[in-house]
Order: C-alpha cells, then structure tokens, then sequence
C-alpha cells in the first residue's frame, strides 16, 4: 500500500508548533493517502493511539474503517484523510488519565490555514465529513450530521479569513456527503441500518 502525505515541510512545521505550543494539544499526526483520492476523508483529530504511531485510524478505530472501506469497493489508496485539527486534544480526567475532547474554537481556526490548503488541493475531490466536528467546520455550526447525513451536498464551504478572524464562505461550491462515523453504529446499535443506509447511498453516488 502506497500512501503519501500532500504536506509540505513548512506545513508540517507549523503544525508541530501548533501543537508546541499549547499545553491541551499533543502530538502531530500528518494527513495521508493515495495520490489520486476517490473521496477526502475529514475526521476531528487524532486520538492516543494515532497520535503514538503517527498515522490517522490506527487501532480499533483503523479495523473499522478499513472494513467500511472494503464494503465500499475501496482501500486507503482511493482516499486521503485529513482532520480539523491534526494534534490531540485532551483533558485530564478525575483518574489523571489523559482523556480525548473535541478541539475548541481558538484550536480550530489555528489549525484552519492548513486544512484550508489542503481542502484546496483537491477541488474536484467530493467531501466526506465524518460527525459534526468537521461537518460544521465546513458548514458552520447550524450545520447538525442528525440533519444532513446520506445527503449529496453542493455548496460553498467555510475558509479561514486571517484579516477578520473569522470564517467566510468560498465563492466555488463544493460535494459534499456528510456521514456518521462508522464506529457510530457500533456504540449505538439502534443506528444500524441508517449508517449502512448511508453509505450504500455513498457507493452507489461512487459507481455514477
């Protein structure tokens, strides 16, 4: 299997001061897969696992993708996986035991130059968003995955605006096809059917 990661050395530079920097983040985990991606994968951010070997879905969470992918037609090759943020956030549970969160606003515009830049690497490439974390980072925060899941979207996408501080629409529409993640139906078994639903939805839009 030959992946590779579209980062480039200023890239991954910055992320790793990204993570440097704050005492909530740790670790980096580059972006990767295949040169010419089917679809691109947007999750939230590493976890502990990934984060210790440095490749995104690693562990239980990788077998289940991978599984999902197969039932797609599809391996690591036909995709490229990036996150909203690229370190972990964590917090520190009662035990002390580091424990994973969502990434907070601040953290999110600081890594949003480089998502930016990734996003527009592949314009033609159609979106997969995989829970509200990086659905509302495309959408904005009305945007729910309860809503809009096993949907072909076409629209403008958020982008960081430096000058502002804040997030402006693309004037170039995007596809998009927002997903539960596929571990979902795995902690909630009532979900099933509609996450497989899903994505019999997203390989029949594949074989078009």
């Amino acid at each position: 299997m030959t992946l590779h990661t579209i980062l480039t050395p200023e890239w991954i530079h910055e992320a790793k001061l990204i993570s440097a920097e704050n005492p909530r983040l740790e670790g980096f985990v580059p972006s990767e897969g295949g040169e010419d991606p089917r679809i691109l994968l947007l999750g939230e951010a590493p976890g502990d696992k990934e984060v210790k070997i440095g490749r995104p879905f690693m562990g239980p969470s990788g077998k289940e993708l991978d599984r999902w992918l197969a039932s797609l037609g599809l391996t690591r090759e036909d995709i490229y996986i990036t996150g909203v943020v690229n370190s972990r956030p964590f917090s520190i549970g009662k035990t002390g035991r580091k424990r994973d969160r969502r990434p907070n606003q601040a953290e999110v515009k600081r890594s949003a130059p480089m998502f930016d830049w990734e996003l527009a690497h592949f314009p033609d490439v159609l979106l997969v968003p995989m829970g509200n974390a990086s659905l509302q980072r495309l959408l904005g925060n009305h945007a729910k995955i309860g809503d809009l899941h096993g949907q072909l979207l076409e629209q403008p996408i958020q982008q960081y605006d430096q000058a502002t501080d804040s997030f402006v629409l693309t004037k170039k529409s995007y596809r998009i096809f927002p997903l539960y993640h596929p571990s979902y139906s795995k902690r909630f078994k009532n979900m099933k059917a509609v996450v497989d639903a899903d994505s019999q939805k997203l390989k029949e839009l594949l074989t078009r």
